[in-house]
């Protein structure tokens, strides 16, 4: 996923409020919502809000140096894109230092976030342009040939064993999730089994935890994350012949990211992650 940020300048008067934004301010894009963050000179803003929202305790924060806007609400917009296919979420926001008034100091923001639907979730934290006029819309910036080409398969034997289409119920197969990349590891999550007639049964949860050790245990990794898997024995829906497994992988950056992943799993095979940066 890719964010970025326009910007203009609120001029009101002087003299000048004695705090003021210093940096570029920072857009995270979660699977639900988008946070953006500011950094003042001084104390936190007085006042964050979503244009049009600003009495919506929803839709703003004060004396907080972050807003988080849930997607849909808020006076987002969403728009649906082909190539890549995916969808840009986006919405303005208006910075305000001074506890009563609007100031020179103050600035508004619209961020927007791709999120690319590949099965892949990217939380990449992206930079913003600001601009001293009216906010500039920004197409939204990918960098496909970078981005890691992952996979999703079932096999036979191991890991590293041939694909396999067909089994019986009770044979034991090995699930690979992989995401090969020099820079990235991976988090499977929100892995759901289904039958192909709209009936579908959660096996591994938005935290990457088996629900049912019996059924789907908590995937192992790779020492360089690029890489999951699990043994597991064959099941399906009664009375259906064909079982359908749909998984997301979460995308994490090696440099920092990655290193605060850490997976503990219990001897009565309850799953917890510690840590997360997501």
């Amino acid at each position: 996923m890719v964010a970025d940020l326009s910007a203009m300048w609120l001029i009101h008067g002087s003299p000048k409020y004695p705090n003021e934004i210093v940096d570029t301010p920072l857009v995270i894009c979660e699977p639900e919502r988008i946070l953006i963050k500011i950094r003042t000179s001084s104390s936190n803003p007085s006042h964050i809000y979503a244009d049009e929202f600003e009495d919506d305790p929803d839709c703003s924060s004060r004396n907080m140096n972050k807003i988080s806007l849930r997607h849909g609400k808020c006076g987002m917009s969403t728009e649906r894109t082909d190539n890549p296919s995916g969808i840009i979420q986006r919405v303005c926001i208006s910075v305000q230092l001074h506890p009563l008034f609007v100031t020179e100091s103050d600035r508004s923001y619209c961020a927007q976030c791709v999120y690319v639907q590949s099965q892949v979730l990217d939380d990449l934290e992206s930079t913003l342009d600001i601009s001293d006029a009216l906010p500039t819309e920004l197409a939204p910036q990918f960098d496909v040939d970078k981005m890691p080409k992952c996979s999703y398969t079932i096999r036979k034997g191991s890991e590293s064993g041939p694909e396999v289409r067909y089994a019986t119920v009770g044979e034991s197969v090995f699930h690979v999730w992989q995401c090969p990349g020099e820079n990235t590891g991976i988090l499977v999550q929100n892995c759901f089994v289904e039958d192909g007639q709209g009936n579908r049964i959660l096996v591994i949860d938005q935290n990457g935890c088996g629900v049912d050790q019996y059924v789907m245990p908590t995937p192992e990794y790779s020492p360089d994350l690029t890489t999951a898997f699990q043994e597991t024995h064959v099941f399906k829906f009664a009375r259906k012949t064909v079982t359908r497994f749909i998984c997301q992988i979460r995308i994490c950056l090696q440099s920092n990211e990655c290193k605060k992943l850490t997976v503990r799993v219990s001897t009565k095979m309850l799953c917890s992650f510690l840590s997360l940066p997501w």
